[in-house]
């Protein structure tokens, strides 16, 4: 049976995943990263959550399809109450959520984390992300570009660790500015052209430039 294919922000998620014997899936919607990470054998068991019932019912069916289902703890839970109970989790992951959701994820929920590495991926309020990961304990240890869908996705992984970025790490990205990935001056063109319709940002436009300018 063929297992579903990941698209290149899904797979990018499953690249920063560290192989580990207790992973969390949080906001698992469909259930591709978790069957994905559970077939390929980078995570042995895994927390399956998501705040919606209904999308968990999606989960559960294809990961039972592909009989994975006896490697998977299903729960329906709000962010990172996932986690309580479950003190071994070396690793959580969310993805697809706004920055503003995932912040306040990690704020309300970060004394649950117990040093798990953090895998996340934003559609929007990247900076904020960062900010709070910084201000929660932890660090940017690697951050990916990817182009899926027509759009540009920023992926990070996290560990615990004390960090202090400027305010032009915190909009470009930490470790995107110590090794600039392959998409680096695409994505920075593609945030010239939507910066340079707002008011307000003309700091943020001039550390754009000064890097395509490299």
């Amino acid at each position: 049976m063929r297992y579903p294919q990941l698209d290149d922000r899904l797979q990018a998620a499953a690249d920063l995943f560290p192989v580990c014997a207790y992973g969390a899936d949080i906001g698992a919607d469909h259930g591709r990263l978790s069957c994905h990470l559970l077939h390929s054998g980078k995570c042995a068991r895994m927390i399956v959550s998501d705040i919606s019932a209904e999308s968990l019912a999606k989960a559960q069916a294809l990961l039972a399809l592909h009989e994975l289902a006896d490697r998977a703890d299903f729960c329906v839970a709000d962010g990172l109450n996932a986690l309580r109970g479950r003190p071994n989790v070396q690793c959580a992951v969310m993805c697809g959520m706004g920055g503003r959701l995932i912040s306040q994820i990690l704020r309300e929920g970060c004394g649950l984390l117990q040093g798990a590495v953090l895998v996340l991926s934003s559609h929007t309020d990247i900076p904020l992300v960062r900010q709070t990961l910084m201000q929660i304990g932890y660090a940017i240890t690697a951050e990916r570009i990817v182009r899926a869908k027509g759009r540009f996705y920023v992926l990070m992984r996290a560990e615990p660790g004390n960090a202090h970025y400027t305010e032009r790490e915190l909009y470009l990205g930490p470790a995107l500015l110590d090794n600039p990935p392959p998409l680096w001056q695409n994505y920075l063109r593609w945030r010239e052209g939507v910066v340079a319709c707002e008011a307000g940002h003309e700091r943020q436009l001039a550390w754009i430039r000064e890097e395509l300018a490299k």
